[in-house]
């Protein structure tokens, strides 16, 4: 009786965990990080300068522009991997809609932080 309960708990714990990865599939370019992410923070090396760096372009269709540089993305879990990228590798995707590139430029240590700023509803009144 005991060995059946446990053949019958492992095949529906299978079922389960097949149902959920066909129904939640990694992304590839999610609507919901398609937009354009400005550059919040800039820091080299532990301190803080000033971020020029041009914004983050997200198109739903899958491809992206920054850097000088086009191609696609794919969103793995919160990983964010750009085509075109040789040295800022991947982003790293974080709640309130910001994403964060960690890389080595120069012998120094970076750290980008892009925020999206989702536009104005029609009608929003800016007091």
């Amino acid at each position: 009786m005991i060995p059946r309960l446990i053949r019958l708990a492992c095949s529906f714990g299978l079922l389960t965990v097949a149902s959920l990865l066909w129904v939640c599939p990694s992304t590839g370019a999610g609507d919901n990080y398609v937009g354009v992410y400005r550059c919040a923070s800039l820091v080299v090396d532990g301190r803080s300068g000033r971020c020029t760096s041009p914004p983050l372009v997200l198109h739903a269709d899958g491809t992206y522009k920054i850097w000088g540089e086009q191609g696609t993305y794919r969103i793995d879990g919160n990983q964010l991997k750009l085509s075109e990228s040789k040295k800022h590798g991947r982003g790293r995707l974080l709640r309130g809609r910001q994403i964060v590139f960690k890389f080595s430029h120069r012998g120094k240590k970076h750290k980008v932080t892009f925020r999206r700023r989702d536009p104005l509803e029609a009608g929003t009144a800016i007091i």
